[in-house]
């Protein structure tokens, strides 16, 4: 299984409840050849780096990235297998893209808000095309 994919799901919901991190699953599975972004799981996750602004936040904080919660790990390699195989029910309503709820970012206004699981809120774009 890709380790990318395991610790994007780890680091970006760690402390979430189940619920949550599926959705994050959901988002990247979403955007997984979605027009704008890319096709293959590295590169989705990678995605901005180039410009400083990574998709997803925990590649480019700077930070070991090494998992220290066995349990929470674990889990995270579950819902990767289950993301991989499409067995994930998309709880997010076709999100492609989130953030926690204690932060407002101007982006968020030109999307539109699917769902809000745990500490976090979806959205989707107006007309479909990713930015």
């Amino acid at each position: 299984m890709h380790n990318l994919i395991i610790s994007s799901f780890y680091w970006e919901a760690r402390s979430e409840e189940a619920a949550g991190k599926k959705a994050i699953a959901n988002v990247m599975m979403n955007r997984l050849g979605h027009e704008g972004f890319s096709n293959t799981i590295c590169n989705l996750v990678t995605q901005g780096r180039e410009q400083g602004a990574c998709q997803f936040s925990w590649w480019c904080d700077g930070l070991p990235d090494d998992a220290g919660e066995d349990e929470s790990y674990a889990f995270a390699q579950e819902i990767a297998r289950k993301a991989l195989n499409r067995q994930l029910r998309d709880r997010t309503g076709g999100a492609l893209y989130f953030h926690q709820r204690n932060v407002t970012p101007a982006w968020s206004a030109e999307y539109i808000k699917t769902v809000e699981l745990g500490e976090f809120i979806f959205y989707k774009p107006r007309d479909g095309a990713a930015q």
